[in-house]
């Protein structure tokens, strides 16, 4: 396909969407609100001047941190332009923006690729404004150990949701579940997958991509890295596993910090916490002492501080003193891992970052962030969030037109959308039928009370009681009607729900449901291509594009 023309493009409010915490969307538009809890306004020039400026003299070290990105990316295809961009790391005038993401099956949602194409959009902006070589960065966020959540993906088929799902039976706790290699069940994902995609010109090309990342033996972390940079092979994204004992050891005087004072960055955390909270702004993080974990080579466990001054690992007996922690990052730092507080301030540690492509959560939690920065002696970069978009298809825009509709009058719930659309189709108005018909019954009693209270004076109590059960009937009517024009509307039902499901399936966003291999199976891997031309840097707003 070709690019989308500049019309297909709408942008609505992220409020109208029903579905971003209030913090978000004044972030978006209203930061003067929040600002207080960010490092500066991701909009301003004078303000990414100086995040870039911070970020130039940040990074541990550039040449070991450049070394490991080329041992990294030879594993997931290495192009030269990305060899070019991780040389440009070893500049002392450069910076990076970064964006990262959890190891999901297949990359998982849209907002995935979202948050990439963001990333790779403001390269060129930012080097204009900075005058300084701008590197884009991909945190690959393998670590954690919930492996239900990165173990599924979703496409779209026949208007329904299809999941599709890699269950080897790990362990609830298997570690670090990036690490994992895949096995011989990764076949049954993919043959899913295979089977869900209809077919068409792109597929063979799609699966082919799928199939080389994906296979038996792969780790997830790598296979995860290897289907991204085969959607983006051309854009010298570079991407970062932090999962390496050598980052790891650039990383020893951050979490030294944290074990030899581990209440601090919690306490930080905390009382940023309730200050958003005073302002009726939610948290997305509670932090405890520590903010690490322990990675053993069947789990990952938290290591908490306890009354006694000792640290142990959670759900175990297994205690250590701050001395023996502390020899134990000394000899095996890759054995520790930062958990949602720490790892922003791992990356920040590592890489020379200016600004952090974030989604509506991440955003979220970095409000709570300045007071650990602080107490980590680190600059917090700008936070941009992610192009935040619905893709409408030719068979969504029909519906929507049909009914004059937008993609912000489908809610969660689809119901109250199809009795508006089903009210506003009837040929009565049933509303301003009823609207009618009650004050003249309203009137009717009014005169007829007093007359029978002359006949006996409890009997008003009567009417009264009368009037109630009248209204109550009325109402029952009217839904009765409502109900009975909703029977003689399966199409206009159908029609909704074909709509729903492919804008918000299962009730919530399409970015965070949908898998992109449905949309490039159908309109071509250029689509991405398309969207980096079609979709606006400036996100504060939603955006909608007509495929």
């Amino acid at each position: 396909m070709s690019s989308p023309p500049e019309s297909t493009v709408h942008r609505t409010s992220p409020a109208a969407l029903g579905a971003f915490p209030d913090l978000f969307v004044d972030y978006c538009t209203n930061f003067s609100a929040v600002s207080e809890f960010y490092a500066g306004d991701w909009q301003s020039q004078s303000a990414r001047r100086t995040a870039a400026t911070a970020a130039a003299q940040r990074p541990a070290d550039r040449d070991v941190l450049a070394d490991t990105l080329l041992d990294q990316n030879e594993r997931w295809g290495l192009d030269e332009r990305t060899r070019a961009h991780i040389e440009t790391l070893r500049d002392p005038d450069s910076i990076a923006v970064v964006t990262g993401q959890q190891v999901g099956l297949f990359t998982g949602p849209l907002y995935t690729l979202y948050k990439t194409i963001t990333t790779l959009q403001l390269i060129e902006e930012w080097a204009d404004q900075t005058g300084r070589p701008v590197v884009p960065v991909f945190w690959v966020e393998g670590e954690d150990h919930d492996f239900a959540e990165i173990a599924a993906a979703h496409v779209l088929h026949r208007n329904e949701v299809v999941p599709l799902s890699y269950d080897p039976g790990v362990a609830d706790n298997p570690g670090a579940v990036g690490r994992l290699a895949l096995t011989d069940d990764i076949h049954e994902a993919v043959d899913r997958l295979d089977e869900a995609l209809p077919p068409s010109d792109f597929k063979p090309a799609v699966m082919e991509h799928v199939r080389a990342a994906y296979e038996p033996g792969t780790r997830l972390e790598d296979a995860f890295a290897r289907l991204m940079h085969s959607f983006f092979g051309d854009d010298g994204l570079v991407f970062v596993n932090p999962d390496d004992p050598r980052l790891k050891a650039l990383a020893r005087p951050l979490f030294r910090r944290e074990l030899e004072a581990p209440e601090a960055s919690a306490a930080q955390v905390n009382a940023t916490s309730q200050a958003l909270r005073d302002r009726d702004y939610h948290t997305q993080v509670s932090a405890r002492p520590t903010n690490l974990f322990w990675l053993g080579d069947d789990s990952r466990r938290a290591i908490d501080w306890t009354d006694d001054d000792t640290f142990r690992l959670r759900g175990t007996n297994r205690t250590f003193s701050e001395s023996e922690l502390l020899d134990r990052l000394e000899a095996a730092p890759e054995r520790f891992s930062p958990n949602v507080v720490l790892r922003p301030l791992m990356q920040d540690h590592l890489l020379p970052t200016a600004a952090y492509v974030a989604g509506p959560g991440e955003v979220s939690y970095f409000a709570q962030y300045g007071g650990v920065y602080d107490w980590a002696g680190l600059d917090m970069p700008l936070i941009h969030p992610r192009a935040s978009v619905s893709l409408v298809e030719g068979k969504v825009q029909k519906v929507l037109d049909k009914y004059d509709l937008t993609v912000a009058n489908f809610q969660a719930d689809l119901a109250p959308l199809f009795q508006d659309v089903v009210v506003e189709a009837m040929e009565v108005d049933v509303d301003a039928l009823f609207s009618e018909a009650l004050p003249q019954l309203h009137q009717a009693l009014n005169a007829l009370k007093p007359k029978v209270e002359t006949v006996d004076r409890t009997l008003g109590a009567s009417t009264e009681a009368t009037r109630s059960a009248i209204m109550d009937e009325m109402e029952s009517l009217k839904q009765k009607v409502v109900r009975a024009e909703k029977r003689q509307q399966d199409e206009v039902r159908a029609q909704l729900r074909k709509a729903h499901v492919n804008l918000r399936p299962n009730g919530t966003l399409q970015e965070r449901m949908v898998n992109v291999l449905y949309y490039l199976n159908k309109y071509s891997p250029a689509l991405l291509d398309d969207l980096r031309h079609a979709l606006q840097p400036d996100t504060s707003a939603h955006q909608v594009v007509e495929i």
